[in-house]
C-alpha cells in the first residue's frame, strides 16, 4: 500500500520520505527547519520528538519557511492526505509557510476514500464544527490564462514524511 501510495502522491508533484523510526524523521525535519517553525495540531509523541524546535506563533507564519503538520489519514488511489484542521490558526499554519512537511503513519493509509467512511463518520459525529481537508500535492492553479501555477494558494512543496516502523 505504501508504494502504491507513494507513486500517486509522487505524480501530483509531492516528495516521500520514508523512516522506519520517528527519531529519524524528526531529524531530518530538524536539520530542513533550522529552530522555527509553523504547526498544526500534532499528536504527543511527535510533537516531543521535534523538541527543540520552537513552534511560531500566528502572527509569524508568513515569516516561517516550514509547517509541520499530521495526516490523519492517507488515500493510496490518489496520494492525497487528510487533515483534520478545525482551528483556523491552524488552517492559516498550513497555508502561509512555502514548504509543508507532512507525518503521515504508514498504517494509516488507505486503499480509496470510499475506505475512510468509517473514520469521516467518526470525525464528523465527534466535532461539532469540524474542518477537513483533503491534500494532493503541493498548491497548484491554472485559473489565470492556463498557465499552470505552483504556490499560490499555499505550499510550493509538499513534502510526506511516512513513519513506516510504528
Amino acid at each position: 500500500m505504501i508504494d502504491r501510495f507513494q507513486t500517486a502522491a509522487e505524480a501530483t508533484g509531492a516528495v516521500i520520505r520514508c523512516f522506519s523510526s520517528l527519531a529519524d524523521a524528526t531529524a531530518h525535519v530538524r536539520e530542513m527547519a533550522g529552530s522555527l517553525v509553523a504547526a498544526s495540531e500534532l499528536p504527543d509523541d511527535i510533537r516531543q520528538a521535534l523538541s527543540p524546535l520552537t513552534f511560531a506563533s500566528p502572527e509569524e507564519y508568513r515569516d516561517i519557511r516550514i509547517c509541520i503538520s499530521f495526516a490523519r489519514a492517507g488515500i493510496a488511489d490518489t496520494g492525497s492526505l487528510l487533515l483534520e484542521l478545525s482551528d483556523h490558526l491552524e488552517r492559516s499554519a498550513t497555508a502561509l509557510p512555502p514548504v509543508h512537511l507532512v507525518f503521515l503513519r504508514a498504517s494509516s493509509i488507505v486503499p480509496d476514500l470510499q475506505a475512510l467512511s468509517g473514520t469521516l463518520a467518526t470525525l464528523l459525529a465527534s466535532h461539532p464544527h469540524l474542518y477537513i481537508s483533503l491534500i494532493t500535492g503541493p498548491s497548484r492553479t491554472a485559473d489565470i490564462e492556463r498557465v499552470l501555477t505552483i504556490g499560490v494558494h499555499g505550499p510550493k512543496e509538499l513534502q510526506i514524511l511516512i513513519l513506516t516502523g510504528e
